[in-house]
């Protein structure tokens, strides 16, 4: 198999790395000549940059912008052009083998729109056309499998520490390593922040001693100098404890001794907010648990990122010795696998045409998990994609991390083990039970209150029946009625009184029945002889109170005529 060679595009770097062979990272900064190839890269790391020409900058991220860019000589170009032009300067300053085959990584946050407009400008190219084009957490996934090897189950999450922001993709180990949902950016870690902070740092110290006067225009060349001194003492602080630098400020010189604790507390802050910032995009993938954390990019170098990051997740930090070119020898190793990867899909797919595998449904046939080494076994040369795990993971069957709760299901315990772990008055039919008898014995005191409502009789209705026993005695209408005794006075019941204006209408019932018999005498009869023609008003008693009119007429009994008083009625 053909050693592969792996572009990596960055914000702040272009790396191209011969697969196990040599490596080279260059600035993305592109100059143009009118006569011969573009070269890319500053002259302190391209020795054929020998001649004045149009320098152009700041092209990566104006990759698909339909504006194009403008040159200091007015001319305008599409950054995704001069982004190609770069990486073909690049595969040439590596030495690209006779026949190598080429993989190009593009960071993992960019959109689909970006993506496509450098593969039309790569295929443009004759040195591209049959280059593979991968994200660069696709491509670092599978240079971590070849070395020092990832978990082969679970969800790993590939942060890339790169110069101008870090990216988090989850990938799934059981999908074959497949990115679960985008890529998250995070501006707010990132080389260049890195640097300002310690190039603060230095400054307040500088400061803080009287030595140094930034107030002058002159100090700016002085301070992008001193910005330089503080990368190149980051990168130092990643594998010594000390370092130091020189400052060159306007009328002062002196070496700065910076510690790895500095560095620390200056990039704590930050690192501490990119781990929550890790931590909510796991819970909100709906995952629970982490098998690993695999760090790419220049800044995984940093002892500081590894250790938050392991105290805080408690699961192995997967990063190589070289993590800026991890990305660039993915992409070599995808390229150089992927005419073997090709030939196997085409046969692996031709499988499941055949009678037999009609036969069954897609849901029900065995999915088989040696369905990838059968598609290697047509190479002659197998390369290891996913090696023996080195990390043991204690108390997971099978080596694995148990990261995805849906892999791993603890048995339940039989329900009647639960049953007897219980006490009796804890168990659910006893609990049924007494709920149940609650709610009869409820049921059973509401309908004792209804009952004892409905017996009870209404005080109003022993005060509407009128009294008939005090009625006065109806006498014959022919008859001149007999002077009644004073009859007690009864309340009128609290009955309706219908008062009608119209005459009495004659009643056609039965008359009342007589009065109960009484031990007094009835009264004398009045005499029969002529009726009385005057009426006198009394003079010595009152006589008795008598309704009469104009008081209304009850119906349904007989009219009954005033009563004359006493000694009155005879004519002289």
């Amino acid at each position: 198999m053909a050693d592969g060679v792996g572009l990596s595009v960055g914000a702040t770097n272009l790396t191209a790395v011969v697969v196990n062979r040599a490596a080279v990272t260059r600035t993305p900064v592109v100059t143009l000549y009118p006569h011969r190839p573009p070269e890319v890269g500053v002259p302190s790391e391209n020795p054929n940059l020998n001649e004045r020409g149009l320098i152009i900058t700041d092209f990566v991220d104006r990759v698909g912008d339909p504006v194009g860019i403008v040159a200091s000589d007015g001319s305008t170009h599409r950054g995704e052009v001069l982004l190609a032009d770069a990486l073909r300067a690049m595969l040439y300053a590596v030495g690209r083998p006779d026949g190598a085959p080429v993989g190009v990584t593009h960071p993992a946050h960019w959109r689909p729109a970006v993506v496509d407009a450098l593969r039309n400008a790569l295929s443009a190219l004759p040195e591209f056309r049959d280059a593979t084009l991968v994200s660069d957490a696709t491509a670092a996934t599978t240079a971590l499998q070849d070395d020092p090897g990832v978990p082969t189950r679970g969800v790993i999450a590939v942060c890339d520490f790169g110069g101008t922001g870090t990216s988090i993709t989850l990938v799934d180990a059981d999908s074959g390593y497949q990115p679960i949902g985008p890529t998250v950016r995070h501006a707010d870690l990132s080389g260049d922040l890195i640097d300002q902070a310690l190039l603060t740092h230095v400054i307040n110290d500088l400061s803080a001693a009287g030595s140094v006067d930034l107030s002058s225009t002159s100090a700016i060349g002085s301070l992008t100098r001193l910005r330089g001194q503080c990368r190149g003492a980051k990168e130092r602080l990643s594998t010594a404890a000390v370092t130091s630098l020189v400052a060159e400020l306007p009328g002062h010189r002196s070496d700065v001794r910076l510690t790895r604790t500095e560095l620390d507390d200056a990039i704590r802050q930050p690192v501490t907010d990119f781990v929550g910032v890790l931590q909510e995009t796991v819970e909100h993938n709906g995952i629970r648990e982490l098998a690993a954390v695999a760090t790419i990019g220049g800044g995984a170098r940093i002892p500081i990122i590894t250790t938050t990051l392991s105290e805080h997740f408690r699961v192995p930090i997967i990063t190589n010795a070289q993590p800026e070119l991890t990305a660039a020898i993915g992409g070599g190793l995808r390229a150089a696998r992927g005419t073997v990867d090709e030939g196997a899909t085409a046969m692996a797919t031709a499988a499941p045409a055949t009678a037999a595998a009609a036969a069954v449904p897609d849901e029900m046939a065995p999915q088989s998990s040696t369905f990838r080494a059968l598609a290697w076994s047509d190479a002659d040369d197998v390369p290891e994609v996913a090696p023996t795990d080195p990390y043991d993971y204690e108390g997971v069957e099978g080596g694995g991390t148990g990261a995805r709760p849906q892999l791993q299901f603890a048995e339940p315990e039989p329900y009647e083990q639960e049953q007897a772990a219980l006490p009796w008055y804890r168990r659910p039919q006893v609990l049924l039970a007494a709920g149940v008898v609650a709610v009869v014995a409820a049921l059973a005191v509401a309908v004792m209150f209804l009952l004892r409502d409905d017996s009870t009789p209404s005080p109003a209705s022993t005060t509407t029946a009128p009294t008939t026993t005090t009625a006065p005695p109806v006498a014959p209408p022919a008859e001149t009625p007999a002077p009644q005794t004073e009859a007690p006075m009864v309340e009128a019941p609290p009955t309706r009184t219908v008062y009608e204006t119209q005459p009495p209408v004659e009643q056609t019932q039965a008359p009342p029945p007589p009065p109960p018999p009484t031990s007094e005498a009835p009264p004398p009869a009045p005499p029969t002889t002529q009726p009385p023609t005057t009426t006198q008003p009394p003079t010595t008693t009152q006589p008795p109170w008598s309704p009469t009119a104009p008081y209304p007429t009850i119906p349904g009994l007989p009219w009954v005529p005033a009563p004359q008083p006493p000694g009155g009625g005879g004519t002289g």
